[in-house]
């Protein structure tokens, strides 16, 4: 898959099985939470409005298995105290079997 260049790029480390839900076929992960923090919201204000790009890395050690997806749109809920990523196409996979849902 080609990738697309032309959007902000915002990088986050997932556990194994969030980013197996993510990448599963159907999809059972649309939506990723993050606590509202300064931290993320800095990190969302530097990358910039959806929709654009959420690089998932599941480990350190290399190869990692990694992806990119689309995030179209983010939901800041203060109630909850979370930030909603709703998720969009998977634009890149490395390093990951999605039929198996194991690193390759």
């Amino acid at each position: 898959m080609p990738k697309d260049y032309s959007a902000s790029t915002l990088v986050m480390n997932i556990k194994r099985e969030f980013f197996a839900a993510i990448l599963s076929r159907p999809r059972r992960k649309a939506v990723e939470y993050r606590n509202l923090t300064d931290y993320w919201l800095n990190r969302l204000n530097r990358v910039g409005p959806a929709p654009f790009n959420l690089r998932l890395l599941n480990g350190m050690l290399p190869p990692v298995p990694e992806a990119t997806v689309r995030v179209e749109k983010v939901v800041i809920d203060k109630r909850s105290n979370v930030i909603e990523l709703h998720l969009g196409k998977v634009i890149e996979i490395v390093h990951w079997d999605r039929k198996s849902e194991q690193p390759c």
